[in-house]
C-alpha cells in the first residue's frame, strides 16, 4: 500500500538540497518517479507502492499528485512535510533533521542521493527527455494515461514474464497488507 508521509518525507529530503526550499512540481513528481523506479531496479520492490502511471507531461506517482495537489485529509503525512501546489510550485513547510525522516532507510536514503546527484542539475524538460529515451515504460499516450503496472516495469527492467508476474503479485500482497494493518 502506498505510504503518503514516506513520499512526504522523501520529497522533503529532495526540497532540503535546495536553497530556497522550493521546486516545479512536475520536477518534483519526476524526480519522485525516478527514485521509486531505481528503488525497484537496485533492490526488486518498491519503496512508495503509489500507483505509476504515464500521461502525457511523463510518469507521474498518482497519489502522490494527488496529495500535492491538496486532496486529501488536512492533516496527512504529506502536508506535514510539503505544501500544496501554488504558482506550479511545492515548497517545505518545515525545517526538519535528518534524524526526522525516520521511514527512509539507508538505501532510501542512497537511492535518493543517486537520483538528486543524477537529475537536481537538469532542468524539467532535459528530465523529461531523458525519461523519454531511458525509460520505455512511461510512452506518451497522447491525451490520455494509463497505468504502468509493476510488471510491465519489472518486464522493462529485465525481468523474465514469469518472474515480473510472481514479483508483481508479491508487491500487491504487501500493498494489501499494509493497507490491513497501517490504515
Amino acid at each position: 500500500m502506498f505510504n503518503i508521509e514516506i513520499a512526504g518525507q522523501m520529497a522533503a529530503w529532495f526540497l532540503g538540497k535546495i536553497p530556497g526550499k522550493s521546486i516545479h512540481s512536475l520536477k518534483l513528481i519526476k524526480l519522485l518517479y525516478l527514485a521509486e523506479r531505481c528503488f525497484i531496479e537496485r533492490y526488486g520492490y518498491p519503496t512508495l507502492g503509489d500507483k505509476l502511471v504515464s500521461t502525457p507531461r511523463g510518469p507521474i506517482l498518482e497519489g502522490t499528485l494527488n496529495y500535492m495537489k491538496g486532496y486529501g485529509t488536512s492533516n496527512n503525512g504529506w502536508n506535514m512535510w510539503i505544501s500544496p501546489i501554488k504558482n506550479r510550485e511545492v515548497s517545505l513547510t518545515r525545517e526538519y533533521k535528518s534524524e526526522d525522516l525516520d521511514l527512509l532507510s539507508d538505501v532510501s536514503l542512497e537511492t535518493l542521493a543517486e537520483v538528486w546527484h543524477r537529475f537536481s542539475d537538469m532542468k524539467l524538460l532535459e528530465i523529461s527527455d531523458y525519461i523519454r529515451q531511458n525509460c520505455p515504460e512511461c510512452k506518451n499516450p497522447a491525451n490520455s494515461s494509463f497505468e504502468i503496472t509493476y510488471e510491465k516495469l519489472l518486464m522493462v527492467l529485465g525481468y523474465s514474464e514469469e518472474r515480473a508476474k510472481k514479483d508483481a503479485v508479491e508487491f500487491e500482497a504487501w500493498r494489501e497488507m499494509r493497507r490491513t494493518f497501517f490504515s
